[in-house]
């Protein structure tokens, strides 16, 4: 079995033409219903159970909820023309301290459907020259534009849904 990289230890090059913008978009829209999809049916033992100090299924969800706001402000720098990104709580405290134990999965994923939507929405709106702004990130100290930002969103979620699909084939 091929180990998962761990995602702070993850390298990017963004070296991909503008025209991806839709598609990329496209996986964004994708990454509710594959989450519906794969957790329907799953009883919430499973998903509420932890092994060790690492997150349950529902705090993955809750996480990816709690960074959507990061995400769209994000956007916002892009669009004021700030040279650096917003960092982010690396130290995820909003998803640690949040209890999303407590909600049901109905619930999360509601919210981060919503929270996406809006993303989505903000994204829509761009042209060609408004995803080739530029913009230094923070943690990766590499110049990224508004579409490898976007870009950077979608493989933080699918690395999410990976260690998710991880934990679904435990036994």
């Amino acid at each position: 079995m091929i180990t998962l990289t761990p995602w702070f230890e993850r390298k990017f090059e963004f070296n991909f033409p503008v025209s991806m913008f839709p598609v990329i978009t496209e996986r964004l829209r994708g990454t509710t219903p594959r989450l519906e999809f794969m957790l329907q049916n799953i009883p919430d033992e499973k998903m509420n159970h932890k092994t060790g100090n690492h997150w349950s299924i529902k705090e993955h969800i809750g996480h990816l909820s709690d960074l959507e706001e990061l995400w769209y402000g994000r956007i916002e720098d892009f669009l004021t023309g700030k040279e650096f990104l917003r960092d982010a709580d690396l130290s995820n405290s909003k998803t640690n301290d949040a209890g999303h134990n407590s909600n049901s999965m109905q619930k999360l994923l509601k919210e981060f459907s919503r929270s996406r939507n809006k993303l989505i929405q903000k994204a829509e709106q761009m042209d060609a020259a408004t995803a080739s702004r530029t913009a230094l990130h923070p943690r990766l100290l590499q110049p990224m534009r508004l579409i490898d930002s976007l870009f950077f969103v979608a493989e933080h979620d699918d690395h999410h849904i990976t260690v998710i699909r991880g934990i679904l084939n435990m036994d």
